[in-house]
């Protein structure tokens, strides 16, 4: 049997690959040349269940693919995530499957960083707030609108992967505030950030608090009822990795009763964002829909770098990548 678009019986048959969502172009490109690039049409018109049957790679970005789905793809090689985070792929039904998972890990990560440091910004100058009230008209005094300097403050990083250290020599080399890092997996430990080998530290001493983690059993609220209480009352927190892993409703209470400057939050544990939220409205805190690594740039070096590292397994050959490593022993 052969595909349609080849030119003879005779032809090597083009392994598929699945895209489960929408793409930059530069991605189909590449993997068009050497693979049939399909894209999924959606759940209510192919359960993905059934579209992953033959395939022998999916290119990823938020469609969950669970332990059924992966069992679905008796073909399958390779998983690409678009993207840092990959909780939505059930990692161990992968991994028993011989199956690769890789993700990007750097494609993204000065997008996430200038996206951190604006809500940094935009939380110190009550700018959220500021425009709501002027948007309905209830302006109040100039006073109340009244912000916080970032330079020569402290920062306070948890996790230090690529776009932690990028927000890192934002903060420090580019407004000269003192780097706190906190990052048990972090080897060896970087120039110009001072090691916090416990969070408490981090938690007391910072000014501001920057999140770069994956959401985890470890890390699920990591930023909850224990952590709150030891940060400044004057400090603000903002979350661009994961939802869960601050307690949501804990943040919100904290910046409602003052004990918490404010808070900058991406990313919720019920995305998309709803206009319902609980945390909508409360004053200081600026919500965007996880919107920090999506820019032109990322989009592109996220979709090359999820589409290369496929056709990279698909050859024989060892991805840059890889998020389940010991897949590459068996």
């Amino acid at each position: 049997m052969w595909r349609a678009g080849q030119k003879g019986a005779t032809e090597t048959m083009k392994p598929t690959v699945l895209v489960t969502e929408n793409i930059h172009q530069a991605g189909w490109d590449i993997l068009k040349a050497e693979a049939e690039a399909l894209a999924w049409p959606g759940q209510e018109k192919q359960p993905l269940v059934e579209a992953v049957r033959g395939v022998e790679a999916i290119l990823v970005r938020v469609a969950k693919l669970t332990p059924e789905v992966i069992q679905a793809a008796a073909h399958l090689k390779v998983i690409g995530k678009h993207g840092v985070g990959y909780d939505n792929i059930n990692i161990p039904a992968a991994t028993a499957r011989g199956v690769l998972v890789t993700n990007t890990p750097l494609a993204n990560s000065t997008s996430v960083a200038e996206h951190a440091l604006a809500l940094l910004l935009a939380v110190a100058r009550r700018i959220g707030e500021s425009d709501r009230d002027l948007a309905r008209g209830a302006m109040r005094t100039q006073k109340v609108y009244q912000g916080l300097e970032l330079s020569g403050k402290v920062v306070g990083i948890i996790g230090l992967g690529s776009a932690g250290m990028r927000l890192a020599g934002m903060t420090g080399k580019g407004l000269g505030m003192r780097v706190l890092g906190f990052d048990p997996y972090k080897e060896p430990w970087p120039d110009g950030i001072e090691r916090c080998t416990d969070l408490d530290p981090l938690l007391r001493q910072a000014d501001f608090i920057s999140i770069h983690v994956p959401l985890t059993k470890e890390t699920t609220n990591l930023i909850g009822k224990e952590a709150l209480p030891k940060m400044k009352p004057t400090a603000i927190l903002v979350n661009t990795a994961r939802g869960g892993i601050v307690d949501e409703a804990a943040a919100g209470e904290a910046v409602k009763a003052g004990r918490l400057a404010g808070a900058g939050l991406d990313v919720v544990v019920d995305e998309p964002l709803k206009p319902s939220h609980p945390l909508n409205g409360v004053p200081n805190i600026i919500l965007t829909p996880h919107m920090a690594g999506v820019t032109e740039e990322a989009m592109m070096r996220m979709a090359q770098d999820s589409a290369e590292d496929i056709l990279r397994v698909l050859r024989g050959e060892t991805p840059k990548f890889p998020v389940n490593r010991e897949v590459l022993k068996k």
